[in-house]
C-alpha cells in the first residue's frame, strides 16, 4: 500500500476500535438480548474482517458484482452495527468510515442513495432495540450522521478529482517524455543525414578533381607535370582541412557566393560558363548552400561521369521564385541512377521548399534544374518544377 492508503486504513482500524471499545468504559453496550448481542459482535467481527481485506491487503478488487456484494455487505453490516450499539453517538465515526469505503467503489449518485435508503432504516431500528432512545435523540443521531456523511463524500469526490487529474498529468508526461525521445532521435537522424551530405559533396567534389588533375601530369612531361602535381597537393591540403571542418564542427556555416566563382575554375579541361552568378547574394543562407552544393555536384558529375570538356551554370529569379540550371556536353545518360549526390540535391532542395529534376540532353549532354521560393515560406511549400533548358 501506499503511504496515504495505509494511513486511511489506519484511521479507519481507529474509528471501528472506537465504535466497539469506547462505550464499555463509559457503561456498555445497550441493554441487548442474548440473540441481538450476539448479532452485534457478530457485525462488529465481520466489520473488522472485511475492512482488513479490502483496505488492508494488496489485493485488487475490480468494480464488478462480486467486489460490489462484499463491499454492500460490509456496508450493511455497519449500518446493523450501528443500530445496534448506538451508544453515545459513536456509531457516527463508524457510518463515516463505511461511507468513505463505499464511496471508493460505486458513483457518487449511488452512494448518497444509500444513505437515504440505510441512515431512516438504522435511525428505526436503533429506536426499536433502545428503549433509551428518545424520538428527539434518533432525530439528533440521524441530522448529524447525515451530515457527517455528506462531508465525508464531498472529500472522498475531491480527492477522486485530485487523483484524476495526477493520473492525467502523468500520462502527459509521459507522452511529453516520449515524443522528447522521438525527437531527439529525429534530430539526430537528420544531423547524420547532414554530415553525410556534406562529407559526399565535399570528398567526391575534391577527389574528382585532384584525380582528374593528377591524371592529366600522367600524361604531361616532367617540366610541364610540376604545376599541375603543385594544383594537385594545394588540393589534398584543402581537402583534408574541409573533411576535419566537417567531421567536427556541428553547424558548418553556408558557403560564400564567391564558391561559384572558386568552382568554375577547379576543374582541368572543365571550362565553366556562369550567368547571373550575383544572384547568388541575394538567396537566403540555406538556398545559398543547397545551390553551392548543387553546382559542385552537378559539376563533378560532369567531369567523373560524362567526360564534359564544357559546361554552362545559370542562375535566375523570376516572381520571387530562384532556380538554377547546370548544363554540360559530356556523353549524357538516357537515365539517371539517384545516387548520394542526386539524393543530396533533392533533399537539400526539399527542406527549402523546392524541387530538383536532371534528364539527359540528345545527342549529348546532362541537365541539372533546380528551382526553389524565395519569401519566408521557403522552407514549408514545395513548388512544382518545370524543365529548362
Amino acid at each position: 500500500m501506499r503511504m496515504l492508503d495505509r494511513l486511511q486504513f489506519v484511521n479507519g482500524l481507529i474509528a471501528i476500535a472506537i465504535f466497539t471499545l469506547a462505550p464499555i468504559p463509559l457503561g456498555g453496550l445497550p441493554d441487548l438480548a442474548l440473540p441481538l448481542r450476539i448479532v452485534y459482535w457478530s457485525c462488529v467481527a465481520l466489520i473488522v474482517a472485511i475492512f482488513t481485506l479490502i483496505a488492508g491487503t494488496r489485493i485488487v478488487f475490480p468494480r464488478n458484482a462480486r467486489t460490489w456484494t462484499i463491499v454492500g455487505l460490509f456496508v450493511v453490516l455497519c449500518y446493523l452495527g450501528a443500530a445496534l450499539g448506538s451508544t453515545y453517538g459513536f456509531s457516527v465515526m463508524l457510518l463515516a468510515v463505511v461511507t468513505a469505503v463505499w464511496a471508493n467503489f460505486v458513483p457518487l449518485r449511488v452512494s448518497a442513495l444509500t444513505i437515504l435508503v440505510l441512515l431512516p432504516a438504522s435511525t428505526a431500528l436503533m429506536a426499536l432495540v433502545n428503549s433509551q432512545a428518545s424520538l428527539m435523540a434518533c432525530t439528533w443521531y440521524a441530522v448529524l450522521t447525515l451530515i457527517v456523511d455528506v462531508f465525508v463524500l464531498v472529500g472522498v469526490e475531491q480527492t477522486a478529482v485530485i487523483e484524476r487529474a495526477r493520473q492525467e498529468a502523468e500520462q502527459a508526461n509521459q507522452a511529453l517524455r516520449e515524443a522528447q525521445a522521438q525527437l531527439r532521435e529525429h534530430s539526430a537522424a537528420e544531423e547524420r543525414l547532414r554530415i553525410a551530405r556534406e562529407l559526399h559533396d565535399v570528398v567526391g567534389h575534391q577527389l574528382a578533381g585532384l584525380t582528374l588533375t593528377l591524371e592529366t601530369a600522367r600524361h604531361l612531361p616532367p617540366e610541364e607535370a610540376a604545376s599541375y602535381l603543385d594544383s594537385a597537393q594545394l588540393a589534398s591540403k584543402e581537402l583534408l582541412a574541409q573533411v576535419r571542418s566537417v567531421v567536427t564542427e556541428l553547424r558548418e556555416a553556408p558557403p560564400e557566393a564567391e564558391s561559384l566563382q572558386a568552382l568554375s575554375s577547379a576543374w582541368p579541361g572543365l571550362q565553366v560558363h556562369l550567368s547571373e552568378a550575383d544572384l547568388a547574394t541575394l538567396l537566403p543562407a540555406a538556398l545559398q548552400h543547397a545551390t553551392i552544393r548543387l553546382v559542385q555536384e552537378s559539376l563533378t558529375n560532369a567531369v567523373r561521369h560524362g567526360s564534359a570538356s564544357q559546361a554552362w551554370v545559370a542562375l535566375e529569379v523570376s516572381d520571387g521564385t530562384f532556380s538554377v540550371v547546370v548544363r554540360d556536353d559530356g556523353c549524357g545518360a538516357v537515365t539517371a541512377v539517384e545516387g548520394n549526390g542526386l539524393r543530396g540535391m533533392r533533399e537539400r532542395f526539399a527542406a527549402v521548399g523546392g524541387s530538383v529534376v536532371w534528364r539527359g540532353v540528345p545527342g549529348g549532354g546532362f541537365v541539372v534544374q533546380a528551382s526553389a521560393p524565395m519569401g519566408e515560406n521557403a522552407a514549408s511549400t514545395e513548388q512544382p518544377l518545370k524543365e529548362q533548358v
